[in-house]
């Protein structure tokens, strides 16, 4: 009996859609390309970005303004507790927190979630021809959309303790551009490095929880003495807290914040960009 060939169907899945179009070999066009044609895709990933905020709280009367309730709840109580066991006035201390807590929500976010951007989209991946670029701006879409949303925290506390708007809030669209800037070469970093070596990713959740208590979130810079500045002085968190929190409470930027993300920037997207030319085309067979 003569045996028939095997079908489409019978065939083994290929996880190499993309894989393929790289051709295989480190290229530095086709990285470059990469992350062009994803910008360029961004009704998609926007979409996609605001459909998992529509899954996450599918069914909730609230949705994503649940997040912002206990977050709200949350700065509102340590306000209230930390000014105390700090001895500092509710009225400078209450917007100091709630703009660093904020901030630090949404970079923790984008971390953690960094760590998973692939990984989570191993369907896309190895079904759909797209650019891998796709899938982070995926991951900056969904937090910002989280940020829009607790952003009603910020203005409520101003309202309440009459915070006068200054020229500095001109510069906060810049602010945000250079923080996503920032965060989509990190989240390349993360989502390939995680995606080849699985342990990475609790790892760099348990680094974050520990950076918190050292960055000036919940307590000031001021109230480091001597030596103890190097602590906010070294920390790239708040020099990119800063980078918002500054224009929203109309203060001064730290002297080595400016020096200091300019050279995260560019040393950040040199390695970002020479691990991209050189294992891009392995992704899929990771994830």
């Amino acid at each position: 009996m003569t045996t028939l060939p095997a079908t489409p169907t019978d065939a083994p899945a290929e996880p190499e859609i993309s894989y393929r179009a790289s051709g295989g070999k480190p290229s530095l066009r086709k990285a470059r390309v990469d992350l062009v044609e994803g910008m360029r895709r961004w009704p998609l990933w926007m979409h996609l970005a605001w459909q998992d905020i529509r899954l996450r709280y599918r069914g909730s009367i609230l949705g994503p303004f649940w997040i912002t309730l206990s977050m709200g709840i949350m700065i509102g109580a340590m306000g209230l507790m930390y000014s105390q066991l700090f001895k500092m006035e509710t009225k400078s201390y209450m917007p100091f927190l709630a703009t660093g807590l904020l901030m630090w929500t949404f970079l923790a976010s984008l971390i953690n979630e960094g760590c998973v951007a692939f990984t989570n989209a191993e369907g896309f991946i190895k079904q759909v021809r797209l650019p891998f670029s796709l899938h982070v701006y995926r991951v900056l879409g969904r937090n910002l959309i989280v940020l829009a949303h607790n952003a009603v925290i910020y203005v409520l506390v101003a309202l309440f303790y009459d915070i006068t708007p200054s020229y500095t809030l001109l510069f906060l669209p810049l602010s945000l551009m250079i923080i996503l800037l920032n965060a989509a070469w990190v989240i390349f970093l993360l989502g390939m490095f995680c995606a080849r070596f699985r342990d990475i990713g609790p790892i760099v959740s348990s680094l974050v929880q520990v950076i918190f208590f050292l960055t000036p979130v919940i307590w000031m810079p001021g109230q480091l003495r001597g030596h103890q500045a190097w602590v906010a002085d070294l920390n790239p968190f708040y020099h990119f807290i800063e980078l918002v929190r500054a224009p929203l409470l109309d203060q001064p930027l730290p002297p080595m914040a400016l020096p200091m993300i300019a050279a995260i920037t560019v040393v950040g997207w040199a390695i970002t960009i020479v691990v991209l030319r050189r294992w891009r085309s392995r992704l899929a067979y990771w994830v």
